[in-house]
């Protein structure tokens, strides 16, 4: 049966750059296929959200295919908000598990440091339904609720939710592609300014510019011998409610795309050995491990505070320091996800993996298990 595996992956700096959608893709991909000489794409899926409002770019897969100076191949963009590079990921499983194609690359970008704050976050809240706009509702206030019934129904305080915040700041403080490099103290959490509470500066995802390539393929045999091969063995997909109520202690869509997931891996959460998963908001990791079967519900946050999910503890969670420190370019984050897990699993003993990619306000999800063969 064909078998989809990672062969390679390159990931730009995240923060701010001088460089628009094209250029930071072809410096990214470029990287990524020199690299791998003798690597010949079938088809170049392209993850993005907003190009035409951040920086006026349009028709990007070709433009890209032709800096590449790669031959006629099928290139198509892929676009579900903040869970793009997600999207393509799987998009791209499926073309190689059809049979149809052996080979293609995956490129994500986003610039979003052009735009105000202001425009921004009217940008990002135009995937929320017009009823939730009405009522002048913000992503962060989507999340805030989920945060505020969380920390009230299972007995939590702010001084959970800094632990944490500290143990993203300090996994970003380890990854070099980090937007935000800090030690963060206690008390500058707590002084900082609160944005929708409980959730304050240090709570929430940085804008972020940057870009991830991935070369994709069914033939193992290309990776080098120091490596480990690296399997996508699941995928699942969840698709809830745009007009959802907001504020709940689970994501349906989620729930969907774990179980997908673990039945097509054959996996179970207990196999688990390290994940990252969508922390746009603090909260969200907590909420996602617990939809992903990795903590009951209501302990997620204890685990934290007990270490077990450092990136040293038992079951690491985000650590290259989630979209919270890594950065969040809305639509690369579901592939830095998993090119961030594929270099953790070449450096450490970690040999099955998860991630999650949320799009929207927990609504178009993706769910993924790698799994490193021998």
């Amino acid at each position: 049966m064909t078998s989809a595996y990672v062969l390679d992956s390159h990931l730009s700096k995240f923060g701010k750059t001088d460089s628009d959608y094209q250029s930071l893709s072809y410096e990214t991909a470029n990287h990524l296929l020199k690299k791998n000489p003798g690597f010949l794409p079938e088809f170049l899926i392209f993850a993005c959200m907003a190009p035409e409002r951040y920086t006026g770019e349009i028709f990007l897969p070709a433009k890209i295919k032709e800096d590449l100076g790669l031959s006629s191949l099928f290139a198509i963009r892929s676009e579900t908000a903040s869970s793009s590079g997600a999207s393509a990921l799987h998009l791209a499983r499926y073309l190689l598990l059809s049979g149809k194609f052996k080979r293609g690359i995956v490129i994500g970008t986003e610039v979003m440091s052009r735009l105000p704050r202001e425009e921004n976050n009217l940008l990002l809240g135009s995937v929320l339904s017009s009823q939730q706009r009405n009522l002048a509702m913000s992503m962060a206030q989507g999340g805030a609720l989920t945060a505020t019934r969380y920390l009230r129904d299972f007995g939590y305080t702010r001084k959970e939710l800094f632990r944490l915040s500290k143990k993203l700041h300090d996994n970003g403080l380890e990854n070099k592609i980090a937007h935000i490099q800090k030690n963060l103290s206690e008390a500058e959490y707590f002084s900082s300014p609160m944005f929708s509470s409980p959730l304050c500066l240090y709570d929430i995802s940085p804008l972020s510019d940057g870009s991830c390539a991935l070369l994709l393929e069914t033939d193992p045999t290309r990776l080098e011998k120091d490596r480990k091969r690296i399997e996508i063995t699941g995928t699942g997909h969840g698709l809830g409610q745009v007009n959802g109520v907001p504020g709940g202690l689970s994501f349906p869509a989620s729930k969907s795309a774990f179980e997908q997931a673990y039945t097509e891996s054959g996996k179970k959460p207990s196999d688990i050995q390290v994940a990252e998963l969508h922390d746009a908001f603090t909260i969200f990791e907590i909420i996602a491990a617990e939809d992903a079967g990795l903590f009951p519900q209501g302990k997620a946050l204890a685990n934290v505070a007990e270490g077990i999910t450092d990136k040293r503890g038992r079951l690491p969670i985000n650590p290259s320091g989630g979209l919270k420190t890594r950065g969040h370019p809305v639509g690369v984050s579901g592939l830095a996800q998993i090119a961030e897990l594929c270099k953790f699993m070449n450096e450490n003993d970690s040999d099955i993996a998860l991630a999650l990619s949320i799009g929207g306000l927990g609504v178009n999800n993706f769910a993924t298990i790698l799994e490193a063969k021998k």
